[in-house]
């Protein structure tokens, strides 16, 4: 049976020093990225139910229009209760906003101290699976300067919390296993049971311990174990039906369709094995280099970061019986996290990441050391791929730090707002504009009134509103037609700051007549899927303003 043991030393404080740098790295740059990207919409929908409920004594989420959220389905009562999501981050933010106050700095600020925990808990599983002591060095300072393990703990979502809470459950699990198994059990089940109410996605972390320990332990598995394994998951689905059954109906009207997604993708890996992988390889690939709604804008040379990954991952598995036991057992967790990430979780979202990332850093870390064991040769090219991997990882951060959209769009753009909502006007935009006008006088539907009825003076489209404009060209023609007509007659581009636009609406002409400024020509000509970044570059072009965004779709 396979112990895992702490790395070998004369000096008991020996990961002091590693450890300390390696979280102030992270600090350092985690916080100064999240006091410099602007807000998206999905950080505006856990803020705003969450500032509700600390200031206004409610979990609505008040600034979404029922029918305005991106899926295709009308979320009732979300505007009185919010049920899209477990409650856990939810209650949490609302205490972290009584005791520390509102903002999007402090709400981020919250997802970094649990990813500094997290870091901690990474030192010490590495430390212990590994009996070279620099893996559990190299491995957390990889993962420390990593732009998706950044750029993940540096948001307002869930993950951070999820994920910490996921390797707190591991660490216990180890550390108790061979001293008091029944402690292992329980432990590591209150803290799985709690990941897996932050954000569902932990389950799979908490699966794969229970299949480790399934393999390395079941002789020592009694039922007892089970009932008692299950214990916390029941405590906190019983709280959270305590608060489903203030509105049974708004439960299955948001929860069920939020929880199979857009064309039900979250269920896909579980019918379409083949789509699964591809989608998986897209994923990683992707999230580097690819622009997109949440890392805003990226570059094209990060697309080498996981193709770094590629040998060492190869290494790892393929010498899976030359390994020690303890390595052994996280190489087991690690490919059943791996199978779990792309079978199980439909929906791939780059900041999912975060669950795979310290494990792929791990086995870089080892195999480069593997090659320093090796020949002069070996040593370069070690050195090299080091190099390329720390300088690829900090330029992209770097890069978003120099960009610094907060101040330069987004501050600007909620100026903008709030002028706006001093005149009387009525706004519509994402809800990441409720950090600039605390959750107030601005209404978010994506579909810009088509089902709503809204009719606002202004509207601000920002990187949220122009992605779910794709998915309303596939998916709701005629609500995308209804977006095109409105932006071409009833209002004109105003400013723009980055990524934010600004319409305002348009003077109707002398004779009263309605004439569209832009001539969209046929969209149907256009490739379907692509109509929607077609229509906002002539938006520009009308406009006689550059698009500055050109590289983020």
């Amino acid at each position: 049976m396979p112990v895992a043991k702490r790395a070998d030393t004369g000096n008991r404080w020996w990961w002091a020093a590693p450890l300390l740098l390696a979280i102030l790295i992270y600090l350092v740059l985690a916080l100064w990225l999240a006091h410099t990207k602007a807000p998206w919409c999905d950080e505006g929908w856990f803020a705003n139910p969450a500032y509700n409920l600390a200031f206004r004594g409610n979990l609505g989420m008040s600034v979404l229009e029922p029918s305005g959220f991106h899926l295709n389905a009308y979320f009732r009562g979300i505007q009185q209760r919010t049920y899209i999501y477990p409650p856990n981050h939810l209650v949490a933010l609302a205490g972290w906003f009584r005791l520390f106050g509102f903002s999007i700095f402090s709400m981020r600020v919250y997802s970094i101290c649990w990813s500094a925990l997290g870091l901690a808990i990474l030192f010490y599983l590495l430390s212990r699976f590994f009996p070279d002591r620099r893996v559990a060095v190299f491995g957390t300072l990889f993962t420390a300067i990593d732009f998706i393990f950044l750029w993940s703990s540096a948001d307002g979502r869930t993950e951070a919390s999820a994920n910490a809470l996921a390797l707190c459950a591991i660490a216990f699990y180890v550390y108790f296993r061979e001293k008091n198994f029944l402690a292992a059990v329980v432990c590591s089940q209150v803290f799985g049971a709690w990941a897996a109410f932050t954000h569902p996605n932990a389950a799979l972390v908490i699966l794969c311990l229970g299949l480790v320990a399934w393999r390395f332990d079941r002789r020592k598995f009694r039922w007892r174990h089970l009932f008692l394994a299950c214990a916390p998951y029941l405590c906190f689905a019983l709280l959270w039906c305590l608060y489903i059954l203030q509105s049974p109906q708004d439960f299955l009207a948001q929860f069920l369709v939020h929880a199979a997604g857009h064309h039900s993708e979250r269920l896909r890996g579980l019918i379409r094995p083949d789509i699964a992988i591809g989608m998986e390889i897209v994923r990683h690939l992707t999230a580097y280099y690819l622009s997109s709604l949440w890392p805003g804008v990226m570059k094209g040379w990060m697309i080498f970061v996981p193709l770094l990954y590629v040998p060492a991952i190869g290494w790892f598995f393929r010498r899976w019986r030359q390994h020690p036991p303890p390595v052994e057992m996280f190489l087991t967790y690690a490919a059943a996290l791996m199978l779990a990430m792309t079978f199980l979780n439909g929906f791939k979202g780059y900041f999912y990441l975060i669950y795979v990332v310290p494990l792929y850093n791990a086995m870089l870390a080892a195999w480069l050391l593997n090659l320093w064991k090796r020949s002069a040769a070996a040593r370069y090219v070690a050195a090299a791929v080091g190099l390329a991997f720390v300088t690829l990882q900090l330029s992209i951060s770097i890069l978003h730090i120099h960009s610094d959209e907060y101040r330069r769009d987004y501050e600007t753009t909620t100026r903008d707002v709030n002028r706006y909502r001093a005149e009387g006007k009525s706004v519509v935009g994402s809800a990441a504009l409720g950090f600039g006008t605390g959750f107030s006088g601005f209404k978010d539907d994506v579909r810009l009134g088509a089902y709503s009825g809204l009719d606002p003076d202004v509207l601000v489209i920002d990187r949220a509103y122009r992605r779910f404009a794709k998915q309303l060209e596939e998916d709701e023609p005629a609500v995308f037609a209804h977006i095109v007509t409105l932006l071409t007659t009833k209002y004109r581009l105003a400013a723009q700051h980055g990524s934010f636009w600004i319409f305002e609406r348009a003077q109707p002409a002398p004779d009263g007549k309605v004439v569209p400024w832009i001539d969209v020509g046929n969209l149907d000509d256009i490739e379907r899927g692509k109509r929607g970044q077609y229509f906002y570059r002539l938006v520009f072009s009308a406009s006689g303003m550059r698009d500055l965004e050109e590289s983020s779709w």
